[in-house]
């Protein structure tokens, strides 16, 4: 009962903050029809006392307002409904966006790796959607409670040995809230079974993968997949469900028994002479109202349970993210690099990995410079490009920019100052002035540098073409459709919006562009390069797995298992006869022979 109460204070405060007036009217209107119920009952009874004593007066006085009780039960839910669906709404709302910020809210990525990380906000997600029940819940409890209180009052009138059956019922509801309890940790245990099923139905139903899976003739295979793990999550809600069924019902059968010795109790003192017949119909009439009211409160007592376990989770989850979130006035971030970056024993694990990503890496990036990363894939590549970025922290080690380690860098400066494009770019289904302009929340409505990252990347053309109020993308509007090769152009633009970075990415940025596209982003990507070094000693690193781009870096760093095993220039890796040097020359052969 502490969870509930916990959860009721807390979504009633927030809601009184979002909209007050709403919360009253619903609230409000829900008790007035709580109080209805049990008058309707009393004057049913009042009105057979009436009429057998022959009182035709006061029977009319009664049938008016058993009539008038009739009609507030009737219309006074209805019109509460209207303001708390409302007001759910909101807080549905309010939830979302905090949940949005919150993922978004930590200042390193590296937990979002972590299979776990991502079941917990699976479950979060389910957790907002029961919170817009969780305030219509707790509002129709309360007004229930106020129900069950004056049924009970009532009942004592006839005989104070009826107030037992309000104790009676409180075994179902204690018996339920131990059923919702089991029911809910079955259901998280299985979120990341549920969270499968979600992903498999995406898979197979996206526009992304579609081609793929019609070539493959794979959608059976996907459904395949689905259907077994829909039986193990069926297997384990079955054998959950039927454990809630017993224990409510041996809760309702408690009830039950109750409910025929109170009914029989009062016919004996009817008979006796002490219970009039209006006191029969009352007791009939309100002890089947417990009944009902209880298996209510029940229902409803499990909804605000489970909203409150969801509830107690997301505050864990803000608790963790204000943690792990760094406190605002770290060291400045130089205005320069300086002699450039170094990085010193640098070691990076994933969560739950078997092994380590990068294993002490020492490596100089001199300030001005342009690196060139080179390795087969799962070398940690796209790794280091985090780690430098400032998307990861080391798990040991330190990367120092003119003398100042990252580590003691408020996060969010330092990649203020940095300016990336990977290989899997988010494509920013906005307007093309907030899709390119995000790339610096300082010029995003600002035409004049949109335009001018746009031509720096060498896509003007595109620009002018969709205008800056054309929407890319067809999610939510009849947008523009871009290929991929147009997509990264527009991600590359979007990250020349900052011109002063000391350190710039590129991760594979040519991978989805033709030759002569890739020329011209080669030659725009050096001609920034020149400029970022010239204006601030930045430095410019680049992953790539075409040999003739590699050779264009003023240093080569090669990787190998999370090593650093070469790093010279191009002449002198190929020299010195080692990986590089076969690498270069199995491509070098490869374009031979097409050639």
């Amino acid at each position: 009962m502490n969870e509930v109460l916990f959860a009721l204070g807390r979504l009633l405060a927030i809601a009184w903050r979002l909209d007050r007036r709403r919360l009253l009217v619903g609230g409000g209107l829900l008790v007035a029809g709580s109080v209805a119920t049990p008058l309707m009952a009393v004057a049913a009874g009042r009105l057979v006392d009436a009429v057998l004593d022959g009182a035709g007066t006061t029977a009319v006085v009664w049938a008016v307002v058993a009539g008038l009780a009739l009609t507030g039960e009737l219309m006074l839910g209805h019109f509460a409904h209207l303001s708390y669906f409302a007001l759910a709404e909101l807080l549905e709302e309010r939830f979302n966006r905090d949940l949005v910020r919150l993922v978004n809210g930590t200042d390193h990525l590296d937990r979002t790796d972590d299979p776990a990380f991502a079941d917990r906000v699976d479950l979060l997600r389910q957790d907002v959607m029961q919170v817009r029940t969780a305030v219509q819940s707790g509002l129709q409890l309360g007004a229930t409670a106020v129900q069950v209180l004056l049924t009970a009052l009532v009942l004592s009138t006839v005989s104070p040995w009826l107030l037992l059956l309000a104790g009676v019922a409180v075994v179902p509801v204690l018996l339920g809230r131990r059923a919702e309890t089991h029911l809910e940790q079955v259901r998280e245990a299985q979120s990341p079974t549920t969270r499968g099923i979600r992903h498999l139905r995406r898979l197979a139903t996206s526009p992304a993968s579609q081609k793929e899976i019609r070539l493959s003739g794979g959608a059976d295979f996907l459904l395949a997949r689905q259907r077994a793990l829909l039986g193990r999550y069926d297997d384990a809600m079955t054998r959950a469900d039927v454990r809630y069924a017993l224990l409510r019902t041996v809760g309702q059968l408690v009830f039950g028994l109750g409910y025929i010795a109170a009914v029989v109790g009062v016919f004996v003192l009817a008979g006796q002479g002490r219970a009039s017949a209006g006191d029969v119909v009352l007791t009939v009439t309100l002890a089947t109202q417990l009944s009902v009211q209880m298996a209510t409160g029940i229902a409803l007592l499990g909804s605000v349970h489970r909203a409150a376990v969801g509830l107690r989770r997301f505050l864990a989850f803000e608790a963790e993210v204000a943690a792990g979130v760094a406190p605002a006035g770290g060291a400045p971030v130089p205005a320069r690099t300086g002699d450039g970056i170094h990085l010193h024993g640098v070691t990076f694990r994933y969560p739950d990995a078997d092994r380590a990503a990068l294993s002490e890496v020492d490596l100089h990036l001199p300030a001005g410079t342009s690196v060139a990363l080179v390795g087969e894939n799962g070398a940690g590549k796209s790794t280091l490009l985090k780690l430098l970025t400032g998307l990861y922290r080391p798990t040991a080690g330190r990367v120092v920019v003119e003398g100042v380690d990252l580590a003691d860098v408020e996060p969010a400066a330092w990649r203020a100052r940095t300016a990336a494009l990977f290989q899997d770019l988010a494509r920013v289904e906005l307007s093309l002035q907030h899709s390119v302009g995000v790339g610096r929340l300082a010029d995003v409505d600002s035409p004049q540098a949109v335009a001018a990252a746009a031509a720096r990347a060498d896509v003007g053309a595109l620009v002018a073409e969709i205008g800056p109020d054309g929407v890319l993308g067809t999610a939510y509007a009849d947008g523009r459709d871009l290929s991929g090769g147009q997509w990264q152009g527009i991600g590359f633009a979007r990250t020349l919006m900052r011109t002063d970075p000391l350190l710039l990415v590129l991760d594979e940025p040519a991978s989805a562009l033709d030759a002569m596209a890739e020329q011209r982003l080669v030659d725009a990507y050096r001609e920034v390069a020149a400029d970022v070094a010239a204006t601030v000693g930045g430095v410019t690193l680049f992953v790539t797995h075409r040999m003739s781009t590699v050779r264009l870096a003023d240093r080569i760093v090669v990787l190998d298992e999370g090593r650093v095993v070469e790093q010279g220039t191009h002449d002198e890796l190929v020299a010195a006869g080692g990986r590089y040097a076969n690498l270069w020359a199995m491509q070098s052969r490869a374009y031979a022979t097409e050639g």
